[in-house]
């Protein structure tokens, strides 16, 4: 049945191409995308592979894999020193056992052995959580008094969130941890590492309960135990989108709003060392604001990459990411139609014109079904290593709100074209029909070199979700009305998010049929319509139609 549902599809698909040369100069477009590949000053840089790390706490199993497409799936390990929230010392690195404080590093080479031994590779340790033992000697209160911790802050959503206790005792553990791991995997295993300091540490008091200078000097302690032993030991830190606004009141009584930016200075004007700076980024699809790529850009990203003291050595980078319907105590709801596919192409354009250079995500494939964003990854990875040109976009959609762009690139050293376009509306997330495209490249080969060009899909066509909800329409319709959805949650969430008892259990019953379906989908190979430009180049032109929340692969070739 699966390979049924797969064929229809693909008939379905190609049906809505339209990119016949004898069509492509009679058919009206609206939207006219366009990139000067004869040009080398329009060339703005390589696109690289900002997309492979997965995030992973220390509840997560390593057979958890990502969607990686073949590639060997790297892991940033989140609170691999204990301090968990459950209270479980026995998963500290460092603990007190009723006279003396001991060290216990094989918890954390048990972790680092355990992702090793499944198949990934290490990306980067995470030093956030300190262990239990640092809050010994602490005072806590019930009301603030300025000077002592509250209570209700001893434990907080993940865990231990409260400076270590002793700082020179943090300093030497640190100090013996790097050589623990310098002793058991080789001081240059260990460098092929990253170190970061803290998780979105702004987020009180979830993640840290002292004041914005508590962890300033935290962060220097921590990273001055780490290069004494590691001097060229990459590190950094993780804040919260530089907009971000404060409300937690703390001890002293003051509530503090984003530490990007005023780390960026106090960095700058101490002399301490940077790597990289990282927020996080959890869009809400309902949100149309958080939507807009130059909004976003210029309120969460630009106040710190553009800050006048900011490292020109160190690189911006996303280290928390999904898009989402809702944020919860410890999660989320995430979006699974093809507004995340549409979605994430667009980011990427933003990820490249930026040069931020990586976005660690979560969850991006279970058991064969790809998440919508996932999809998108796929069809960038074979672009890596291209060369990323500027592109211009002219013309009004027909469809108030959509905005139509790409990211169009040049195979080094070759006349191969790769483009991915995408089409997204943050003000209206009802699909809608098509809108027709006109893609003109122009490329330094005269008119007598002849092209072909196939084009890739990625819509609510092969989006697993979509296409379940396709087949069974009363999946979105509320059960007030007779359907099978709970109205409070999102209908761009999964299925497995809203569906009452009915809903389950047919969904249950028939997901296998759309999943390892919902891959790119592509046309045949056609011949390229070559307009005149002059002995040297010539002009390559495209018309197509872009699906609503959708993404187009066009890969250009010579023919020989």
């Amino acid at each position: 049945m699966k390979h049924k549902v797969f064929i229809f599809l693909l008939l379905s698909v190609i049906s809505g191409f339209t990119h016949c040369e004898g069509r492509q100069s009679s058919e009206p477009t609206a939207i006219t995308l366009q990139a000067d590949f004869s040009d080398e000053n329009n060339r703005i840089g390589t696109i690289y592979n900002f997309f492979d790390v997965a995030v992973r706490t220390d509840k997560a199993s390593p057979n958890s894999k990502p969607a990686d497409f073949g590639q060997k799936p790297q892991v940033n390990t989140v609170r691999m020193l204990g301090g968990w929230a459950s209270k479980d010392i026995n998963g500290d690195a460092y603990k007190w056992d009723g006279q003396n404080f001991v060290y216990d590093f094989d918890k954390v080479t048990n972790r680092i052995d355990n992702w090793i031994n499944n198949g990934w590779d290490i990306f980067q340790i995470v030093l956030d959580n300190p262990p239990w033992a640092f809050q010994r000697g602490l005072t806590f209160v019930e009301k603030p008094n300025g000077s002592d911790y509250l209570l209700k802050d001893a434990n907080s959503v993940y865990g231990n969130g409260l400076p270590p206790n002793d700082s020179k005792a943090w300093h030497k553990f640190i100090v013996d941890l790097s050589k623990h791991l310098v002793k058991k995997y080789g001081k240059e295993k260990v460098l092929t590492w990253r170190f970061r300091v803290g998780s979105e540490i702004d987020t009180r008091p979830q993640h840290w309960v002292g004041t914005r200078q508590q962890f300033f000097d935290h962060y220097q302690n921590t990273v001055s135990a780490l290069h004494s032993v590691l001097p060229t030991a990459r590190v950094g830190a993780h804040f919260r989108e530089a907009s971000f606004k404060g409300r937690y009141v703390d001890y002293t009584g003051n509530t503090e709003d984003a530490y990007a930016p005023h780390f960026i200075a106090w960095a700058k004007a101490n002399n301490v060392p940077y790597d990289f700076v990282a927020i996080s980024y959890y869009p809400h699809i309902h949100k149309s604001k958080e939507l807009d790529m130059q909004h976003v850009y210029k309120h969460d990203f630009a106040p710190i990459q553009q800050h006048p003291d900011w490292n020109t050595n160190a690189s911006l980078e996303i280290h928390e990411f999904k898009l989402i319907s809702e944020m919860q105590r410890a999660g989320f709801v995430s979006v699974s139609t093809s507004h995340g596919s549409a979605f994430f192409a667009m980011l990427a354009k933003l990820m490249l014109n930026k040069n931020i250079k990586e976005i660690f995500q979560w969850g991006t494939g279970r058991n064969g079904d790809y998440a919508a964003e996932a999809l998108t990854q796929y069809a960038l990875l074979p672009m890596v290593g291209n060369d990323l040109y500027n592109n211009t976009v002219s013309g009004l959609p027909s469809i108030e709100g959509n905005r139509i762009d790409g990211i169009f690139s040049k195979r080094p050293n070759s006349s191969a074209f790769d483009l991915l376009l995408f089409n997204f509306n943050r003000h209206n997330l009802a699909h809608a029909s098509p809108e027709k495209t006109r893609i003109a490249v122009k490329v330094p080969q005269p008119k007598a070199t002849r092209y072909e060009f196939r084009i890739g899909i990625i819509d609510k066509r092969n989006n697993a979700e979509e296409m379940f909800i396709a087949a069974y329409p009363r999946a979105r319709i509320s059960t007030a009305n007779g359907g099978w959805w709970d109205n409070s949650i999102h209908p761009t969430a999964s299925s497995v998010k809203g569906l009452n008892p009915e809903g389950m259990k047919v969904y249950l019953s028939n997901k296998h049929k759309y999943q390892e379906s919902n891959m790119i989908i592509w046309s045949d190979w056609q011949t390229a319509k070559i307009l005149s430009e002059d002995d040297k180049t010539s002009t390559i032109q495209i018309v197509s139609e872009m699906g609503s929340f959708a993404v187009q692969k066009i890969e250009i070739r010579t023919i020989p």
